[in-house]
């Protein structure tokens, strides 16, 4: 049958990443297929971050080539490090170097927030405090209330995947509030969309992790509407 014949997407993600192309394949629909390209990464602070970002053309141009029907850049901090519209100034450029419809983990999780409802957020990541502060205005300035939000402090890009799931459990129960709404767990190079449910029974509240709403977003956009069983968000 052929390969992707519901879609084809185009998954640019951290040289470092091992997580993002694992749940994307292992979360895709049927008929849809994952095509990735990585782009080099080599610390997790502005400057690191900066750096990733602008290597995202590159990546773009070489997948354009396998003639997806939508790219996304996997990253999160790295597609609001520049703070609010920076993710939109990318997507433009994927889109006009590569000639096919773009998102960003950044702008996914957006779009994940409005179609729950979302006002007020906690927050959880493997970031530095300098990042998680970037983190916080991008995220205020798009109209979210972040009640709190604390990180691991890893400024090693190869940490992320090393990153076991209690430990970020365990950070996500730090940082709850009891007038938080929504759980944001930040950061594509977790592996923890497996602990979703989990979390959502245990918390009470929606959890959004950052592949998560990339996958949804990224399958929504395409009109494509299954349900893959994580979390709320994929009930929308």
């Amino acid at each position: 049958m052929y390969c992707g014949w519901r879609a084809r997407i185009g998954l640019i993600m951290p040289s470092s990443g091992t997580y993002p192309e694992h749940e994307f394949h292992e979360y895709a629909p049927e008929g849809v297929t994952i095509m990735t390209q990585r782009v080099l990464f080599e610390r997790v602070d502005p400057q690191g971050l900066s750096e990733m970002g602008a290597r995202v053309d590159e990546a773009a141009k070489i997948l354009s080539k396998a003639n997806p029907d939508l790219i996304i850049f996997g990253c999160t901090s790295g597609s609001l490090i520049k703070g609010i519209g920076y993710d939109k100034e990318i997507i433009k450029r994927i889109e006009d170097i590569s000639g096919t419809k773009a998102l960003t983990t950044t702008s996914a999780i957006i779009m994940a927030f409005k179609a729950l409802g979302s006002k007020r957020l906690v927050v959880s990541t493997p970031y530095i405090d300098e990042v998680n502060e970037i983190e916080k205005k991008f995220l205020e300035d798009s109209g979210f209330e972040v009640l709190n939000i604390k990180g691991l402090q890893n400024i090693d890009p190869n940490l992320m995947p090393l990153t076991p799931m209690p430990r970020m459990y365990k950070l996500t129960r730090e940082v709850l509030h009891p007038e938080a709404d929504t759980i944001f767990v930040s950061c594509t190079g977790l592996g923890v969309m497996h602990g979703i449910n989990m979390m959502e029974k245990d918390f009470g509240l929606p959890v959004v992790t950052s592949t998560q709403a990339s996958i949804w977003a990224v399958l929504r956009t395409l009109s494509i509407n299954d349900d893959i069983g994580v979390g709320k968000l994929f009930s929308i």
